[in-house]
């Protein structure tokens, strides 16, 4: 009876992923190239906290509406992958020492 509880609960601890979906801000002056080396550090960022990407749209260099940290263009991607929650931080954490990586927004999909 108790390894059918233990199955049970091993079950529900491996459905509390969620999904979330990130879009991506590389700087502009590293090139299309860098920001390809930084989208597939990101993924495999995500994989290493027991993530799974589900999908990635890079959109490739665009002209940003205002300066950020003095740059002028970006290159944008999306990814949306799955994720527990607490392993989210963790990756928020991450991100951030991240150099080429101008901005992020995480937000979560229903």
């Amino acid at each position: 009876m108790d390894s059918a509880r233990d199955d049970r609960y091993n079950n529900l601890n491996n459905c509390d992923m969620n999904k979330y979906e990130m879009m991506t801000l590389a700087k502009g002056s590293a090139g299309e190239e860098d920001a390809k080396k930084l989208s597939k550090e990101v993924k495999e960022l995500i994989a290493s906290l027991d993530g799974k990407v589900i999908e990635a749209d890079f959109w490739g260099k665009r002209r940003l509406a205002y300066k950020i940290r003095h740059e002028t263009d970006g290159v944008y991607e999306i990814i949306n992958f799955e994720m527990s929650k607490e392993k989210l931080e963790k990756l928020k954490a991450k991100l951030y020492l991240m150099n080429n990586l101008v901005r992020y927004l995480v937000s979560a999909k229903s």
